[in-house]
């Protein structure tokens, strides 16, 4: 029998993190643009996942171990590679566009790892974990009536850092995000590892999850307590500067909603943001420059606890946590705001969805 390659494999909690998943899942898109799982890897609580982008490997966080997995893709199988120790609570990686090394974000001490690979994409070396900032920074807050931003003081409760996200950008750089702090981080990658190059603070308590690179050169990071979405760019000088904020929402968020993903598909004028609380998937528009956002529709997910989700062409599907499950939606041609759900598939307490690569070197 012919074996299907998969399409996407997607992270869930298992047991030793209070779920129902099975480890890492392998999901198949069928002709109707559903997804059907078709083989479970077991892993504890791989909570994110990702692939390298020339050999069929693929990455999983252990958030409660503290330790990331290599898994080579056979087709109706992933092989274990090897496994290397990060930080508690590692909750998400990123690949150099080289393959040359893996960044981890860690939730639980707010470190960032530098993971080194071999040129086939396995581990090289001891992962090298850089600590957090050693202080608990100033944030700023924004005058409503002039539109400037101040330097706030810290309040009596000092903040815990908490690393969530990082992102390699086409200038060569890698941003973190630190939703402790409320911090943007820039770093310049080497053959040892990040040099840390700058931190640009959002305003106090707003909580930055995770971001994306519009072409248009403008960052955009979505909070996830404030539910907004910040946009940012590099000035002449090379530092990165806030330019903007507008909530992820058309309609008013609800007390309870927190961001969870944001991504871009095929139509580069369309940012889709996750709300959890309410389960919703919102719709932003890229306006002008690409400075000037505008949320122009939200849509229910279609579960509960929307997590992450990911644009496939026409399609979105959307991993819930809760109800534990992927639902797929189509995308309206004309307007690009979700407008259909076109299935539902079980999955227990999905996490993230990553794209699968088929066999590149085989």
């Amino acid at each position: 029998m012919a074996h299907t390659h998969p399409t996407f494999w997607l992270g869930t909690y298992t047991a030793d993190g209070d779920g129902t998943g099975a480890g890492i899942v392998a999901l198949t898109r069928e002709d109707a643009g559903t997804l059907r799982p078709s083989f479970a890897h077991a892993a504890q609580s791989p909570s994110w996942l990702a692939v390298h982008p020339q050999h069929p490997v693929v990455y999983a966080s252990e958030e409660f171990t503290g330790r990331v997995l290599a898994l080579r893709s056979g087709g109706d199988a992933l092989d274990a590679v090897g496994d290397t120790a990060v930080d508690a609570g590692v909750c998400h990686l990123s690949v150099a566009p080289d393959g040359r090394a893996l960044v981890a974000a860690n939730y639980g001490t707010g470190s960032v790892s530098w993971i080194p690979l071999r040129a086939d994409g396995r581990f090289v070396g001891a992962a090298h974990v850089i600590e957090p900032a050693p202080r608990d920074p100033y944030g700023f807050d924004i005058d409503d009536d002039t539109g400037l931003a101040s330097l706030s003081a810290p309040d009596a409760a000092a903040r815990d850092p908490h690393a969530h996200h990082s992102l390699w950008l086409p200038n060569g750089l890698v941003v973190t995000t630190d939703l402790g702090f409320d911090l943007v981080r820039v770093w310049r990658p080497t053959a040892s590892g990040l040099v840390h190059l700058q931190d640009v603070s959002l305003p106090r308590g707003v909580g930055p999850r995770h971001a994306l690179w519009h072409e248009s050169g403008h960052l955009h990071v979505l909070t996830e307590y404030s539910g907004e979405v910040f946009t940012l760019r590099f000035d002449e000088s090379g530092a990165l500067r806030v330019l903007a904020a507008v909530r992820a929402t058309a309609d008013s968020l609800e007390n309870g909603d927190t961001g969870a993903e944001i991504a871009i598909g095929d139509r580069r004028d369309r940012l889709y943001a996750g709300i959890r609380g309410t389960n919703r998937l919102s719709t932003l528009e890229v306006r002008g420059d690409g400075t000037e956002l505008r949320a122009i529709g939200d849509v229910e997910s279609g579960g509960n606890w929307p997590r992450h989700h990911i644009v496939d062409g026409t399609l979105v599907h959307v991993a819930h946590q809760f109800s534990g499950d992927v639902a797929t939606h189509r995308l309206d041609e004309r307007t690009g705001i979700p407008c259909t759900v076109v299935g539902t598939v079980e999955t227990g307490s999905a996490t993230c969805l990553a794209r699968a690569h088929v066999n590149i070197d085989s």
